[in-house]
């Protein structure tokens, strides 16, 4: 074959990639503006919004009509069928939102500026806006402080989809997000742009495990600690089947990127393979952990860094087999060995998560003159006890790093408040003003006390203060004075809110705002709770098992006189 041949065929061949991918970006873009325009009129029309129509109905059917549209005027005549079959809106016009509600989450810039819809379109939607449905919505409604979405249809048994349903799913979750999520605004890549991405990726996932990953990644894409994708019936089921139901018989802790055996979850499993506490793991069935690490990150939900570290640590040896290769270091030592797996269902939940959850040590006296209380065990039981202790001390240190979810945490504050004080505001939805929210006050703690607590009160608080972890650092950071000693916390605050996708399975996220009581209200999400003294522990801290945290609040009190 001569070399003008050779050159024709190749010209041919560009011309046939350029034209292929140009079709696939025109489908997905059609895609992506019926999914937006679908999911406006869900929230926004009152006859969708109210229930009149099969709205997943609709989507499904028409979703296949929409990628054979050929043209942008074709396309355009399918999206006007699809609002003029919703019939005519109400008389009256919806209120204009509040100045005092929050919204950095609303607006509809694509209704005027996007390209593929035209003018007659843009104009509908804006009086489907002006008019936009003030009664009970099907779809959500604000339940517990959170947006419930059990209106939705739950498609039981549908663990894997078909392509239709797939996107549908995406479309639930997209548009859910973009109307509903507190912190919708704080999420890295513009959330408008996350469809771009996920819509090819929809098409392409032709089994479940492919499918699986693209929910994860899903989920991780909300940049939030509470963003999952998992089976509520069986958390686990969704890992188990992606990574494998079976774990390394120890845990871990990653510092800096390196990656130290901190526990032993079976004494004997890891005794045959000689792997102690201290150990640092540099490589698991052949693959260097800083590989694994960046390999398995695109598929942990995490707020921030920090606790995409300490999640990580969770899934780090997860594997489909019932043994594991792992080189080690211990000292200056370097060695491989081959340890014996176990099921991931017998992990202890305490130890998993550096959490410790027994009544010995929950409160006790440190040196002379300070009360030590993990917050996590205050319960109706001991709170009188707590208190006593407290008292008769010069300083308490709060142990933060954990998840205390016992009411009886709130009644030990009337001793140190001077009068009734606020912990936080909230953001909630206003299903009346998708993409607005409502401001809302805590509660006060306390009441009105002469001689509160007049001692030094020093809150521990790291990675491992997630959620009610996190809210309970800032219920002590309203104690007068108080100093909070630690890492960055995880970041993620308000209730976990599942949206259902199919099946038992939910991709769930925070679903209220937690910001502080402060007059500027400042944010909690991502950026995790107020640290007054940051304390990071070395590799060398974590392999001697040394509470760096803790023995920089002993020091802080002995420079006030206080041992």
């Amino acid at each position: 074959m001569n070399r003008t041949k050779y050159l024709k065929i190749f010209i041919l061949s560009v011309c046939l990639l350029c034209g292929g991918k140009a079709f696939s970006q025109t489908r997905d873009q059609k895609i992506e503006t019926f999914t937006k325009l679908w999911g406006f009129l869900k929230y926004h029309h009152p006859a969708v919004a109210t229930g009149n129509f099969d709205w997943d109905s609709v989507y499904v059917h028409k979703i296949t009509e929409v990628k054979k549209t050929s043209g942008n005027e074709a396309f355009n005549q399918l999206l006007l069928g699809v609002i003029d079959q919703l019939g005519v809106l109400p008389a009256d016009l919806a209120p204009k939102p509040a100045d005092s509600l929050f919204g950095k989450n609303a607006g509809a810039s694509w209704l005027k500026d996007y390209q593929f819809i035209n003018a007659d379109i843009k104009n509908k939607l804006q009086e489907v806006y002006d008019h936009r449905n003030q009664q009970v919505n099907r779809y959500v409604k604000l339940s517990d402080m959170r947006a419930d979405y059990s209106g939705e249809k739950s498609y039981e048994n549908m663990d894997f989809p078909d392509e239709q349903h797939r996107l549908l799913f995406l479309a639930r979750v997209y548009n859910a997000i973009n109307y509903f999520a507190p912190y919708k605004y704080l999420i890295s890549q513009k959330w408008e742009n996350v469809l771009k991405r996920f819509i090819p990726e929809m098409i392409a996932a032709n089994d479940t495990i492919a499918y699986f990953k693209t929910m994860l990644k899903l989920a991780v894409s909300l940049d939030d600690g509470h963003a999952q994708f998992s089976a509520l019936k069986r958390p686990t089921r969704v890992y188990d089947a992606v990574f494998g139901k079976y774990c390394a018989p120890f845990y871990t802790s990653i510092v800096d990127g390196t990656v130290i055996v901190t526990k032993i979850a079976d004494e004997a499993l890891c005794k045959a393979a000689d792997i102690q506490t201290g150990d640092i793991i540099s490589s698991i069935d052949g693959e260097p952990v800083v590989a694994r690490i960046k390999r398995l990150r695109i598929y942990i939900s995490g707020s921030n860094e920090a606790s995409k570290d300490h999640y990580l640590n969770w899934m780090l040896s997860d594997t489909k087999k019932t043994d594991q290769k792992i080189t080690l270091k211990r000292k200056s030592q370097v060695r491989n060995t081959v340890v014996k797996c176990m099921l991931l269902e017998k992990r202890n939940w305490g130890d998993l998560t550096n959490f410790s959850v027994s009544e010995k040590g929950a409160y006790k006296t440190v040196g002379k003159d300070i009360a030590y209380v993990y917050a996590m065990q205050i319960a109706d039981k001991n709170v009188d006890s707590i208190k006593a202790l407290v008292k008769k001390s010069k300083a308490v240190i709060f142990d933060v790093r954990n998840y205390p979810n016992n009411d009886a945490f709130y009644n030990i504050f009337d001793m140190f408040l001077a009068q009734p004080t606020p912990i936080n505001y909230s953001l909630l939805i206003s299903p009346e003003n998708p993409g607005y929210f409502k401001w809302e006050i805590s509660p006060k703690l306390g009441g009105i006390n002469t001689a509160p607590y007049a001692g030094k009160v020093i809150v521990l608080a790291d990675t491992r203060s997630q959620s009610q972890g996190e809210y309970s650092v800032i219920t002590f950071q309203t104690i007068k004075g108080a100093v909070t000693i630690g890492q960055q916390t995880a970041g993620a605050d308000g209730v976990v809110t599942y949206i259902p996708v199919g099946g038992d399975l939910a991709i769930s996220y925070s679903g209220y705002g937690i910001y502080y009581a402060d007059p500027a209200k400042s944010q909690t999400q991502r950026k995790g709770v107020r640290i007054d003294i940051p304390v990071k522990p070395t590799i060398e801290d974590v392999q001697q098992n040394r509470d760096v945290a803790f023995e920089r609040a002993l020091k802080y009190l002995k420079d006030q006189g206080i041992d």
